[in-house]
C-alpha cells in the first residue's frame, strides 16, 4: 500500500495495490485478527534497479543478479537498513502488530563466491546479524513486534549458516519471534535419520524443533531470546520421489509436533492460501492441546523422543 519517508520518497518505490489499508486494517481488528506485515527484505530487485549503488556487487564490479535475473540489497550498506526501518514505522503507523522480515540473508545462487560487501573482513553472519540487531533496536521501540524468517538448515548447520549469514542462536538475541522454515519436503533424505522427511510430518517437525531447543538453550538465562514460531508446510511436494499429500491429517500432525516440541505458537505456508478448515481446531481446544494435553489427553513427548535417533 501507498507508504512515505524520506527514503521511500527519493526511491520513489512505493505502489499502492491496497487503495484503503486503514479500512482493512479497522475490519480485522473488529474481528480480533492478529496481522503480520511479511516483508521481503534483501531479496528487492525493485529498489536495486532504482539505486544500484544499494545492491549485492561482484568482485569485477558488476551488479549481482539471481538465476531469475533479480538484484539484491546489500546489508551492510546503512540506507538499505534505514529503508527498511522507514516501511516498519508505515506498517506500525497503520495498526500492524508485527513485521516480519523473509529474505533476511544472503543469495545461494550464481556467483556467490564473488559477492562483495562491507569491509572485505566482515562475514555475512557478522554482517546479518548486525542489520538484524539494528533494525530490531530501531523497530522495537515503535510499539510492535519483529520477526524474521531463517532456513530450518540453519539451527543445525554451520555451513549453511556462513553461505546465507543466518545464525539462528545470535538471530535470536535480537527478535521477538524466530521462525524456521521447517518445511518437511526441504530436507534431503536421511535427515535426523528419518529415511524419506515428506512422509513423516510429526517426527521431521519434532526433531527440528528438539535441535532448536538445543542451540537456544545455549543461550544464558538472564538473556531475553526470541519466542520460536516455526513455518509449517501448507502444500504437497509434487517434485519429490517420496511425498504425502498435505492435508487436514499432515497439518494437524505438524501442529501436534510443535506444542510437543515445546513451542506454543506455528504458522503455514501455502503459496496460494489455501487451508483445510478442518485441520484447525476452535481456540478453547487449541489451548488445551498447547497447554501439554496431546490426542489421547496425555503428554507424549518422552515416547516420541525414544523413537528418534
Amino acid at each position: 500500500y501507498e507508504m512515505s519517508g524520506e527514503l521511500i520518497d527519493r526511491f520513489g518505490t512505493s505502489r499502492s495495490f491496497i487503495p484503503d489499508i486503514e479500512d482493512f486494517v479497522s475490519t480485522m481488528k473488529e474481528h480480533g485478527v492478529y496481522l503480520i506485515a511479511r516483508v521481503v527484505t534483501f531479496k528487492d530487485p525493485l529498489l536495486v534497479r532504482t539505486e544500484p549503488k544499494l545492491g549485492l556487487h561482484l568482485s569485477d564490479g558488476s551488479v549481482y543478479k539471481d538465476y531469475k535475473g533479480l538484484g539484491w540489497l546489500n546489508p551492510t550498506e546503512q540506507e538499505v537498513l534505514d529503508y527498511y526501518v522507514e516501511i516498519a514505522q508505515n506498517i506500525a503507523d497503520t495498526g500492524f502488530d508485527e513485521i516480519n522480515f523473509d529474505y533476511i540473508r544472503f543469495p545461494t545462487e550464481g556467483k556467490i563466491s564473488e559477492l562483495v560487501y562491507g569491509d572485505g573482513e566482515m562475514t555475512k553472519i557478522d554482517a546479518i546479524s548486525a542489520a538484524v540487531k539494528y533494525m530490531c533496536e530501531k523497530i522495537k521501540p515503535m510499539g510492535i513486534y519483529v520477526s524474521a524468517d531463517l532456513f530450518g538448515a540453519v539451527i543445525r548447520s554451520a555451513v549453511d549458516q556462513r553461505i546465507v549469514g543466518q545464525d539462528y542462536q545470535e538471530l535470536a538475541l535480537y527478535l521477538d519471534y524466530i521462525c524456521p522454515m521447517i518445511y518437511p519436503s526441504h530436507y534431503s533424505d536421511g535427515y535426523y535419520g528419518i529415511a524419506h522427511p515428506d512422509t513423516e510430518p510429526y517426527k521431521m517437525i519434532y526433531a527440528a524443533l528438539e535441535d532448536s531447543n538445543k542451540v537456544l538453550s545455549g543461550i544464558p538465562e538472564y538473556r531475553k531470546r526470541a519466542e520460536v514460531r516455526p513455518w509449517l508446510q501448507g502444500f504437497t511436494a509434487t517434485w519429490l520421489d517420496n511425498y504425502l499429500e498435505y492435508g487436514p491429517e499432515e497439518f494437524r500432525a505438524q501442529i501436534d509436533a510443535v506444542y510437543d516440541g515445546g513451542a506454543k505458537e506455528w504458522i503455514f505456508w501455502n503459496a496460494g492460501s489455501h487451508y483445510p478448515e478442518d485441520a484447525f481446531l476452535p481456540s478453547e481446544n487449541e489451548e488445551e492441546i498447547k497447554n501439554g494435553a496431546n490426542r489421547d489427553g496425555q503428554n507424549n513427548r518422552s515416547a516420541v523422543s525414544d523413537t528418534l535417533p
